[in-house]
């Protein structure tokens, strides 16, 4: 194994060296929302297509034969903005200088009816920094703070995890909530076939709309993503500092480092196929014996260098996935996911229900056009996980972030339903969205599964293990999301909801219906459909 990683190793010198002499071109991240992502799939995930639509964010070079893409988005959105634009060393036409600022933020009034009948208010307001440097340096920075109230729903989780749905810890205001979503990344491209991106920000793995792998539904992450493209093969090194607050007397202030280390290999096989293989190690950064910090061991760039984790019990806490597509058609996709967090084959066949088998499962597909319909995608998709998948003996090692799980953002323990239908005209996007989530959470001290923060040591038992054990959870959510861009330089929309969100623990139901509309700028996906 050493002897190969030193060939490998060879390798990626070599291409680096002589992708320097190659003229790159600029990788801007297009902005990680489905309004944008979308259509892009529509456009480009076709049979025989070189695009990987499983590896989030986007970046311009790879979206920009879409049709779609060049129309709304024509020009350079990342910093031809409409405040600042500076145009500086124009007479070097190797590394001239591209300078902007602009104002992003967020106004969304919103009411909800039911027990707890009452109006809402999203605020935010900030600025966006971008710069680029020749064709090989890219900067983008959005700071924003805001001061929000939100759906009783809503207010209710923030409550209990004292965290904002993807965007960090929330301090009490007048209002409701202070927080803030501040994210950027530098990104160099030396050449065509890598890319490195230091920065602050989301990524996921995966072709559904929820994933099993990575997904973008937790706080933002401190991260260095390395980028290798090369003919059929897309390969993501990730690397990451993240924080542990879970129940840490005097979080946020006190909190303990975590970090992870992430391979996935993306591989588009002849015309119909498509795999990706996911590898992922997170560990503390300090424990009550060592302060280890970040381990330079796991800078190894070789994806399934260490399966032995799974088999030898390591502290730290592994997992192995598989994403996998096929694309019947240019319209219809089949696609699904495989998590693997820790399992026995002999425990598995026996039947028996054995706790240590912890693993999800995903299956959905996807219809582009649907119905003759240019531009309308429908998309349905069902996932499973096992109690305990994600979840460690120590809380700190656990597969989340910030109080939020880093892949599904239910947890574990659960069998869900999803179904989507989106259309988009130039510049107006509409969707209808809606979940079935049937789980059994915690009862009192006893772990069932569901919540992976909490130890696996406070399980009922080792045998007799299943889904939905515990205190029954059916959550159905119906959402219908319309939004037009007002400006595709700086991403600002306005946007409507109308939605409903019902909820039974026990014995004990909550039926909210809200609504809301606004303007924003896109920075984020944000979803309240856990």
């Amino acid at each position: 194994m050493r002897k190969f990683h030193s060939y490998y190793g060879v390798l990626v010198v070599l291409l680096w060296v002589a992708s320097i002499g190659v003229n790159a071109q600029n990788r801007l991240y297009v902005p990680f929302q489905r309004q944008v992502n979308l259509p892009l799939q529509n456009n480009l995930d076709t049979l025989g297509s070189k695009f990987h639509p499983d590896i989030f964010p986007y970046q311009s070079t790879d979206v920009d034969s879409a049709h779609w893409f060049k129309e709304v988005y024509q020009g350079d959105f990342a910093t031809d903005k409409f405040l600042l634009n500076l145009n500086l060393n124009r007479q070097s036409k190797k590394y001239p200088v591209k300078l902007s600022v602009s104002p992003i933020g967020e106004i969304l009034t919103g009411f909800e009816s039911g027990i707890d009948a009452k109006s809402f208010l999203q605020t935010g307001i900030g600025f966006n920094f971008s710069a680029m440097v020749g064709n090989t340096v890219d900067v983008n920075i959005n700071i924003m703070g805001s001061n929000s109230s939100f759906p009783s729903f809503v207010e209710s989780f923030i409550f209990a995890n004292k965290v904002i749905p993807g965007q960090g810890w929330g301090y009490k205001s007048d209002l409701g909530y202070y927080y803030n979503n501040s994210n950027g990344y530098v990104s160099y491209t030396p050449g065509k076939y890598f890319n490195l991106t230091l920065g602050r920000g989301k990524n996921k793995f995966g072709d559904g709309y929820r994933s099993l792998l990575l997904s973008d539904i937790g706080n933002n992450q401190n991260y260095f993503r390395i980028v290798t493209n090369i003919w059929k093969f897309k390969y993501v090194n990730l690397f990451t500092q993240m924080d542990d607050v879970y129940e840490i007397p005097g979080a946020p202030d006190v909190k303990n480092k975590k970090y992870g280390s992430y391979h996935y290999l993306s591989i588009n096989i002849k015309r119909r196929w498509s795999v990706g293989l996911f590898e992922s190690i997170q560990w503390m950064g300090q424990d009550s014996i060592v302060n280890r910090g970040f381990d330079p061991y796991y800078l190894n760039p070789i994806i399934f260098l260490r399966p032995v984790e799974f088999s030898l019990g390591s502290a730290d806490n592994a997992l192995m996935g598989l994403n996998l597509s096929f694309k019947a058609s240019n319209n219809v996709k089949f696609y699904g996911q495989i998590v693997l967090d820790e399992f026995k084959l002999s425990e598995m066949t026996a039947g028996t229900g054995w706790w240590g088998n912890k693993y999800g499962t995903q299956i959905g597909v996807k219809y582009y056009n649907a119905f003759h319909v240019d531009r309308l995608t429908l998309q349905g998709e069902y996932n499973r996980v096992r109690p305990y998948t994600y979840s460690h003996r120590v809380a700190g090692q656990a597969y989340g972030n910030y109080n939020q799980p880093l892949a599904h953002p239910s947890g574990a323990n659960f069998n869900e339903g999803v179904f989507l239908a989106n259309y988009y005209v130039n510049k107006f996007y509409v969707e209808l969205k809606t979940t079935l989530l049937l789980q059994g959470v915690d009862s009192d001290s006893v772990s069932y599964g569901g919540n992976i923060f909490k130890s696996y040591q406070y399980r009922p038992s080792d045998y007799g293990i299943e889904i939905g054990q515990g205190v029954k959870r059916t959550l159905t959510t119906v959402n219908l999301k319309a939004s037009y861009l007002l400006s595709s330089k700086a991403n600002i929309r306005i946007e409507a909801n109308l939605s409903s969100y019902n909820e039974t623990i026990g014995a004990v139901s909550n039926s909210i219906f809200w609504a809301r509309i606004g303007l924003r700028t896109g920075i984020f996906n944000e979803d309240w459909d856990f």
